[in-house]
């Protein structure tokens, strides 16, 4: 107000300037000079309240750009997606002053359009909060809209407004919210929900700009840790198998040792080699040879557990590491795989040996057979050899070798 006050003072001493410029060559009596003077005077300090009130609008529009920019550079810090959307949540709570904060991204899921969870007040997930979760197509609405639309909404009251979906009431619980579409390059990737849950700040369209903005943001950062996240994968996976690579099996191993080691539990290690697999290469070529490693790791990882982990060895032989199992566990698992290899109708197989394409398999256990993961995958390949010799198409366990030969392992 003292900045007003001063210049509203300057703008005075102008005024009487005015006033003796046109008393002197007007002629006016004392009245209309009054008014005159005070007609002046309001005019010109309105506009000055109203410069004031512009400056101080620009202020408050400058403060939340930089805020908005100090939440892109700690968004741009990390490349963890997890990290990276409780961060997100964290900023927004923090700079914006929402503490109800959902975060939906756009998927396609078995032909159905699905926004998925990713970001709630009590959870963040990259894989999605399921229940959370809301289909498109069986409850079109104001999250659809804005999705669809790429245009934000304002939702005053959640229970009077029809174009509010069921879960947004019954699961979030909201009543007085803001959506906000997320678009990179003129995709949609999904919506942010952002909310006061004790309504002590009313959301108005003045929100929209820096929400915009934000939201923008928030779906680079996502795309770019995606992008990293894939890049990264990519140095892990075999190109051919789509299962992990030796590099990744190398890294993997000693780490679920250590794990097995703390819990006292068991961890087995199988290796499978396809039999015959050069003459397969020879009679039909190296192209028939990749569809058959394809394949193969599709019917491996297909009948392995989610803990369970594939790895593409070296040529046609494969690794499996089996967490938290026995080598009996690990016997019955793998067995189910040789089983479906040796009866999948794999192009050419009846100018194998046996009319078939088949696998051998050596098991070995940690910390029965071997106590370092250069010695687990020493046994595991000599029961494989084992498996070879005693006529293919077969499982052998490294204990089982140990008690018919009085092998040991040196720990």
């Amino acid at each position: 107000m003292g900045r007003i006050f001063k210049s509203t003072a300057f703008l005075v001493f102008i005024l009487v300037g005015i006033y003796i410029v046109l008393d002197v060559f007007l002629v006016l009596d004392n009245t209309a000079n009054y008014i005159l003077l005070a007609a002046l005077i309001l005019l010109f300090v309105s506009k000055d309240i109203q410069s004031h009130r512009q400056n101080r609008d620009l202020g408050i529009a400058h403060q939340k750009l930089k805020d908005i920019n100090e939440i892109t550079e700690a968004m741009l810090s990390t490349m963890n997606l997890e990290e990276l959307l409780r961060l997100i949540m964290q900023e927004i709570r923090r700079e914006l002053d929402f503490d109800q904060v959902f975060l939906y991204r756009f998927e396609d899921v078995e032909d159905r359009k699905l926004l998925k969870c990713i970001v709630s007040p009590w959870a963040v997930s990259e894989k999605g909060i399921d229940y959370l979760n809301i289909s498109i197509e069986e409850t079109p609405g104001v999250l659809s809209l804005s999705t669809m639309e790429r245009k934000p909404y304002i939702v005053e009251d959640a229970m009077r407004d029809q174009r509010i979906e069921p879960p947004l009431i019954n699961l979030l619980k909201l009543k007085s919210f803001a959506v906000i579409p997320i678009v990179v390059k003129d995709k949609p990737l999904g919506t942010l929900i952002v909310s006061q849950s004790n309504l002590k700040r009313k959301i108005t369209e003045e929100d929209f700009a820096p929400l915009l903005l934000f939201a923008n943001q928030v779906g680079i950062a996502i795309e770019n840790a995606k992008l990293h996240k894939e890049t990264k994968e990519l140095t892990r996976v075999d190109e051919l198998t789509k299962v992990y690579n030796q590099r990744e099996f190398q890294r993997r191993l000693p780490e679920d040792i250590e794990l097995t080691r703390r819990y006292a539990h068991f961890v087995s290690l199988a290796m499978l080699d396809i039999d015959d697999f050069k003459h397969y290469n020879d009679t039909n070529g190296h192209l028939s040879g990749d569809m058959v490693l394809k394949q193969l790791s599709q019917i491996l990882t297909g009948n392995l557990r989610r803990t369970d982990a594939a790895f593409r060895y070296g040529g046609e032989e494969f690794a499996v590491i089996l967490p938290a199992t026995s080598s009996e566990g690990a016997h019955i698992i793998v067995e189910k795989v040789r089983k479906e290899i040796e009866n999948f109708p794999f192009e050419y197989r009846e100018k194998q040996p046996g009319g078939k394409v088949t696998v051998s398999i050596g098991i070995a256990t940690y910390p029965i057979d071997g106590k370092r993961a250069e010695d687990l995958v020493s046994c595991a390949d000599k029961a494989l050899y084992q498996a070879k010799a005693t006529g293919k198409n077969r499982t052998c366990l490294y204990r089982e070798l140990t008690e018919k030969t009085g092998l040991r392992t040196e720990n």
